[in-house]
């Protein structure tokens, strides 16, 4: 299996060092690594997916700053090519290089170290090659207004630069909104750079002494090129007010006397000569060394032997000499600007002053040597905090990722019937693929019934027209076609994918005919007789349709097992019907509450005859002290609604009613128990916002689903993530998600006795709601979105 190949534009590369080269060996270093094979879909199940390392072969682009480094040469795991020329010259010479290079080694992904001389090299190779993935890398660590000031005149071209890429990985929040400011529209990843941790294994304390004359001397040590941004001109005048604030000024000459302070500077740069004529201004050059460069392998000795880093930084992308101070023990200083505000959090993993602001950082030193203790634990947790998630290590298999999102390269061509603001099952899971799937390399267009696509008010059969003829000319630029509908949306898209000569998959989310039948044609048989009935020439030729579109599909995939079995019936070739579960956003569990005792039921779903709310309703008759949530909208609303007002307990008399909202519905949570009517127990919400449902679920004590038919529930599982006891039907496929009696409890549907046994038991029973609750918070994690994502792709690349 070929390596795909990834080629890099860099300004700068080895043997010029600087925090972005850096970043780049280390993660090629680990990426570059033998490839293995994925896992072939062919048994027609899905289980967990496994990852792939996929191996990458690098070349990189840069410019040859001097005549003894060689034109071409391999540094690590890149095969390095120098250009020569000059900076302006470079995003030329760089794009003539890479085309060139490019018809020989047909690279999947272009790769921009910042967005300055590299991006505009990247940016016309992109324009010329436009199925290549360009990824862009930010680690600007100079000011918006200095970079703006760099750019000029070329602006236009440089904003260009962010439209076009495909993917942003930037190494702080900071620089992510720099992105989206300046026009990306693409997905952005933050992923810092690392630290090389196997420079700092000796603990700090243990070696924080070494090398030190006299205890009383204090060593302040920054690590940075000397360039304005870096603030060091702060930080020399910081020591002149330090040395000013010793007992006795004079007693520097004497370290037995007062507190001596000193400040080390290892590094180099263009302001050198500025900043050693500053400390002879301000007479602090006798307590302030400049050590010059350094091996980057030597700066933890130097870290060993200081008290306190300190960096007054004007701006940062993110700031690695922090990352390794941190690493190395030390209490850390630092300005509130840009990525540091990620890591440095002010009195937890280190401490935080105002921009040039000299007075607030000497008093910050100042209060950091004399207080010992509280710097030691922050330093500490700061430590902890870099060797758990600033590893190389982790860094790397992060932007591994990315390049397997980007490398896979697919383009799928979505048809569904419902898309949001529509509501239901299909319309979220069309927009979680939208959402996603482009970061996992494959790019997705969406044809669609409603306001923004086919409109629902063009007549039947040419709106259908309308739809396939969209879906054709999507479908010639797209690998394959996915649709999850069988008729409205399926006919036309399996039509049109036939014409371009694609693949054509179909996610089979229910029996559309079956749900046609009940709602429309009078049919009472359950999901699973009705296979095996014939009924009239409508419900006959319904079916003939669907059966036609799913048996004509490459793939068919299904929600759960249960329903494979069912649509297995309707095919010849059963090996091509597989199962991937829905997956849904677990996140949501952090809106549970510790402890309910709200006495109130929700139940979620499309008001259909199916799902059989109205016995949820008439059990509230025997429920008195309890109230009743119905979040949806369907066919059914009315009659429900109807149903709410006509009932009425036996005992009615002399309740309380319910606040009324603005309109006329009660003002959930405020309804008062034992009111007469139901409908002042009862609450039919309509169609709402997700964060709305979560609110309902987060403040009810049980969830209730009386289905008679289910392919998959995101509702109950949603409901199981956010640590909520489900009592549901014992039907189709929710065995498969709820194990009765350890994730919930199941009972048979439309059994009303049942239903009111089990919630007062989850009532009354604190350690039977506890159990129930624990194992389904841990069963909801085996539905998640990763889940279904990398399953879906391991198809689509098959």
């Amino acid at each position: 299996m070929k390596k795909p190949r990834v080629l890099i534009f860099s300004l700068a590369y080895f043997p010029l060092v600087g925090g972005a080269e850096i970043a780049v060996k280390e993660i090629t270093d680990r990426l570059a690594s033998p490839t293995s094979v994925s896992p072939d879909v062919t048994s027609g199940e899905l289980g967990a997916p496994t990852h792939s390392g996929v191996g990458v072969d690098f070349d990189l682009v840069t410019l040859r700053f001097n005549k003894k480094h060689l034109p071409k040469e391999k540094i690590g795991n890149i095969n390095v090519f120098r250009v020569d020329g000059n900076k302006l010259l470079f995003p030329i010479n760089s794009f003539l290089l890479a085309r060139k290079l490019h018809k020989e080694k047909q690279y999947k992904i272009v790769w921009s170290i910042m967005a300055a001389y590299a991006g505009f090299g990247v940016l016309f190779f992109k324009i010329l090659n436009p199925k290549v993935k360009f990824l862009l890398t930010l680690q600007e660590g100079d000011s918006e207004k200095h970079i703006l000031k760099r750019v000029g005149i070329f602006y236009p071209l440089w904003k260009y630069i962010f439209k076009k890429a495909d993917y942003i990985q930037v190494i702080s929040n900071y620089l992510a909104d720099f992105a989206k400011k300046y026009g990306a529209k693409c997905p952005i990843e933050v992923v810092p750079n690392g630290v090389n941790l196997d420079k700092f294994k000796t603990p700090y304390f243990a070696k924080a002494t070494q090398g030190k004359q006299n205890s009383n001397t204090k060593t302040i040590i920054t690590t940075s090129r000397l360039v304005y941004k870096n603030g060091v001109d702060i930080l020399i005048r910081s020591m002149a007010m330090l040395k000013a604030k010793s007992p006795d000024s004079k007693a520097i000459e004497d370290p037995r006397q007062g507190r001596d302070y000193k400040l080390i500077i290892v590094g180099d740069g263009p302001d050198r000569s500025k900043l050693e004529q500053l400390t002879k201004d301000l007479s602090v050059d006798d307590i302030v060394q400049f050590v010059g460069h350094v091996d980057p392998n030597e700066i933890p000795n130097y870290l060993y032997k200081a008290d306190v880093f300190v960096r007054a930084s004007r701006s940062e992308g993110l700031g690695n000499s922090f990352l390794e101070a941190m690493a190395a023990g030390l209490p850390v200083i630092g300005t509130s600007v840009g990525g540091i505000v990620d890591f440095l959090k002010d009195g937890e993993t280190g401490f935080l002053v105002e921009p040039e602001n000299i007075e607030s950082l000497t008093n910050k030193i100042d209060w950091v040597l004399s207080n010992q203790d509280i710097s030691k634990e922050v330093a500490l947790n700061g430590k902890n905090l870099i060797f758990k998630n600033y590893s190389w290590d982790g860094i790397s298999e992060k932007i591994g990722k990315i390049f397997k999102k980007n490398i896979v390269n697919i383009r799928l061509l979505l048809a569904t019937g419902i898309y949001p603001p529509d509501i239901g099952g299909p319309a979220t899971y069309a927009k979680l693929l939208v959402d996603e799937l482009p970061k996992r390399g494959v790019s997705i267009d969406v044809v669609f019934y409603g306001d923004k696509g086919v409109s629902r008010s063009i007549p039947k059969g040419i709106r259908h027209i309308v739809f396939f003829f969209k879906c054709f000319f999507k479908a010639i630029k797209s690998d394959v076609v996915l649709v999850q509908d069988t008729i409205s949306a399926g006919l036309p898209a399996l039509l049109a994918s036939r014409l371009a000569r694609r693949r054509f998959l179909i996610r089979v989310p229910g029996d559309y005919v079956w749900e046609q039948s009940v709602q429309r044609f009078g049919v009472k048989d359950s999901i699973d007789d009705f296979q095996n009935k014939k009924y009239g020439f409508k419900v006959e030729f319904l079916r003939s349709i669907q059966k036609f579109v799913v048996s004509n599909a490459d793939v068919v995939i299904t929600p759960s097992n249960y329903f494979k079995d069912l649509v297995k019936t309707w095919v010849k070739d059963k090996n091509k019907v597989i199962t991937i579960y829905n997956g849904i956003d677990i996140a949501t569990s952090d809106k549970r509450q510790a402890t309910r005792n709200s006495k109130t039921i929700v139940s979620v779903g499309r008001l259909v005859p199916w799902k059989g709310f109205d016995m949820v309703i008439e059990m509230m008759i025997d429920l008195p002290d309890w109230k009743l949530v119905i979040i949806g909208d369907g066919p059914e609303y009315n009659n429900l609604k109807s149903q709410i007002s006509l009932l009425r307990p036996p005992s009615a008399q002399g309740y309380d009613v319910a606040q009324q909202g603005s309109e006329g519905q009660a003002n959930y949570p405020s309804i008062k128990l034992g009111a007469g009517k139901l409908q002042d127990r009862v609450i039919l919400t309509g169609a709402i916002l997700r964060e709305k449902v979560l609110e309902y679920l987060a403040n009810s004590e049980v969830f209730v689903l009386n289905t008679s038919f289910e392919s998959f529930s995101y509702q109950i599982v949603e409901a199981m993530a956010m640590g909520i006891p489900v009592v549901t039907t014992n039907i189709g496929n929710i065995s498969e998600i709820v194990r009765d009696g350890i994730d919930g409890v199941l009972v048979e549907p439309n059994d009303k006795d049942g239903y009111i046994n089990v919630i007062k038991k989850i009532n009354n029973n604190f350690e039977f709601r506890n159990s129930l609750i624990k194992s389904a918070i841990e069963r909801s994690k085996d539905f998640s979105i990763e889940r279904t994502l990398n399953s879906l792709v391991l198809v689509l690349k098959r």
